[in-house]
C-alpha cells in the first residue's frame, strides 16, 4: 500500500508545482479580475468533470463484490458504469451552450461578454471528456494499477494550468485558455481508454458481462451502491468551491483572486491524503470484503501513521511560515492580506486528513447514505457561515467559514462511524486524537498571530 500512496503522491506532484509556478503568471497576464474569472471555470470545470454520481467510487467498491460480478470480474461495474458516465457527459456537453448564452447576457461589467462565453462554453465541454475518463480510470486504481493511473493524471491536472500559458503566447484571453485545457482533457481520456484495456484476461462474450435476465437486477444494485456515493461526491464538490462564487457575488471577482490564491497553497496540504486514501480504500473495501477484520484494522492504522506525517505535518508548516512561503512565492504580488487565510485554512485542512481515514471507513462500512446526509447538512452550515461572514470580514470571513466547516465535518464523521460498524469504529482516528490535532494547531495560530 505504501508503494501506491507513494505512486499516487508522485503522480499529484507535478501538477502541484505547475499550479504553483503558473498562479502568478497567470496573474500577470489575466489581472487579478481575470484570475479570479479562470479560477472559478476551473472550479466549474472540476465540479462537472468529477460530478460523475459515484459511478467510478461504485466501480472500484463492487470490482470486489463476487455477488455482483460473477464470472466476468471487473467488466460488469465497468459496462454499467459507462453507460451512465456517456448520458451524464452528453447532458454536461449540452449545457455548455446554454451557459455561455446566460453569460453572453448576463455578466460581470469588467468582463467582455463574448470572451466569457465562448470560454465558459468550452469549459463544459472539457467536463464531458472528463467524465466519460472516470470509469476506465476507476478499473486501473481498482487494480491497483497506480503508477499507470498517474502516468496519465499527472500530466493531465499539470496540463490545465500550463497549457492556457502555451497558449498566451498566441492570444490572450481565457477562450484561449479554454481552447488549450479541452485539447488536454481529449487527450487524457485517450490515454485512460488505451490503459484499461491492458488489464485482466480476455474479454468475455457480452451476455456473460451483462446477462439479459440479470441486467435489470444489477443495475439497481449498481445504482443503489453509487448514488448515495455520488451525491456526497456532488456535494462534496459544492463544498469545495461555493466559497468562490459567493464571495465573487457578495465582494468581486478580484477579492475571489486573492481568495484563490490562498487556498491553491492550503489545498495542496490534501495531496497526501487523497493519494494515501486513493490507495488505501480499494485495500480496505477487500478486507472488508473477506471479513478479515484484523487486516483491516492494521491497513486503517498504517493509513492513520501516514496522515499524521504527510497530512498534519505540512499543516503545521504552514501555520507557522505562511507569510515567507507567501513572500517567496508572489514576490512583488504579495498581499499581507492573504496570510491570515492561508493560515485560518490549513489548520481546516489539517484535522481534515485525519478525518479522510474515518470517512473512507464510513463508505467501506455501506455508511453511503449516511455521508450523503452528512454533506446536506455541511452544505447548508457552509452557505449559512459564508452569508454571515463574508459580507463583514471578506476574504477572512471566508476562510473562517471553510474551516469551520472542515472542523463540524471531523466530529460529525467520527459520531456517524461508531453508528455504523464497531469494528469501524475501532480502527479508526478517534475523537482524542481530533480534539489534540486541532487544539495544537490553534495554539500554533495563536503563537504565530503574537
Amino acid at each position: 500500500m505504501l508503494r501506491n500512496i507513494g505512486s499516487n503522491i508522485i503522480g499529484t506532484i507535478l501538477p502541484s508545482l505547475a499550479a504553483l509556478a503558473a498562479v502568478p503568471m497567470l496573474v500577470g497576464k489575466l489581472g487579478m479580475g481575470g484570475f479570479g474569472v479562470f479560477s472559478m471555470q476551473v472550479a466549474a470545470l472540476f465540479f462537472f468533470g468529477l460530478s460523475d454520481f459515484g459511478i467510478s467510487r461504485a466501480i472500484v467498491l463492487l470490482a470486489f463484490d463476487r455477488g455482483f460480478t460473477g464470472d466476468a470480474g471487473w467488466r460488469r461495474p465497468y459496462a454499467i458504469g459507462m453507460r451512465y458516465s456517456v448520458m451524464i457527459s452528453t447532458a454536461v456537453l449540452l449545457a455548455g451552450p446554454v451557459a455561455g448564452l446566460v453569460l453572453w447576457h448576463w455578466h460581470p461589467g469588467q468582463a467582455d461578454p463574448s470572451d466569457l462565453a465562448w470560454s465558459s462554453a468550452l469549459t463544459f465541454a472539457s467536463a464531458a471528456f472528463m467524465l466519460v475518463s472516470q470509469p476506465p480510470r476507476a478499473v486501473l486504481e481498482a487494480h491497483q494499477r497506480f503508477f499507470v493511473a498517474n502516468l496519465i493524471r499527472g500530466p493531465a491536472a499539470a496540463a490545465i494550468f500550463l497549457a492556457p500559458l502555451a497558449a498566451f503566447a498566441f492570444h490572450v484571453s481565457l477562450t484561449s485558455a479554454a481552447i488549450a485545457i479541452l485539447a488536454t482533457r481529449i487527450i487524457a481520456a485517450g490515454g485512460y481508454f488505451l490503459a484499461c484495456r491492458g488489464v485482466g484476461a480476455a474479454q468475455p462474450a457480452p451476455a456473460e458481462v451483462l446477462p439479459a435476465q440479470e441486467l435489470p437486477a444489477l443495475r439497481r444494485a449498481f445504482l443503489h451502491k453509487a448514488i448515495w456515493l455520488g451525491l456526497t461526491n456532488i456535494f462534496s464538490m459544492l463544498l469545495a468551491y461555493v466559497d468562490r462564487f459567493v464571495l465573487a457575488a457578495l465582494a468581486s471577482a478580484a477579492a475571489v483572486g486573492r481568495y484563490a490564491i490562498a487556498q491553491e497553497v492550503v489545498t495542496k496540504l490534501w495531496i497526501a491524503s487523497g493519494a494515501a486514501i486513493s490507495a488505501g480504500t480499494p485495500r480496505l473495501a477487500s478486507h472488508r470484503g473477506e471479513a478479515d477484520t484484523q487486516a483491516l484494522q492494521v491497513t486503517a492504522r498504517q493509513l492513520i501513521r501516514v496522515m499524521w506525517v504527510l497530512g498534519v505535518a505540512p499543516a503545521a508548516v504552514l501555520i507557522a511560515f505562511g507569510e515567507p512561503l507567501l513572500r517567496l512565492w508572489l514576490r512583488g504580488s504579495f498581499d499581507p492580506g492573504s496570510v491570515l487565510p492561508l493560515q485560518v485554512m490549513a489548520l481546516g485542512v489539517g484535522v481534515n486528513n485525519l478525518t479522510q481515514v474515518n470517512f473512507a471507513l464510513l463508505q467501506v462500512h455501506g455508511g453511503e447514505r449516511r455521508g450523503a446526509w452528512l454533506q446536506v447538512f455541511h452544505l447548508a452550515f457552509m452557505a449559512a457561515a459564508l452569508a454571515l461572514l463574508v459580507p463583514r470580514y471578506g476574504v477572512p470571513g471566508a476562510a473562517f467559514a471553510f474551516s469551520a466547516r472542515l472542523l463540524a465535518d471531523a466530529m460529525l464523521v467520527r459520531w456517524l462511524l461508531r453508528g455504523t460498524s464497531p469494528e469501524a469504529a475501532r480502527a479508526g482516528v478517534g475523537m482524542p486524537a481530533q480534539l489534540a490535532c486541532a487544539a495544537g494547531l490553534t495554539a500554533l495560530l495563536l503563537a504565530t498571530r503574537w
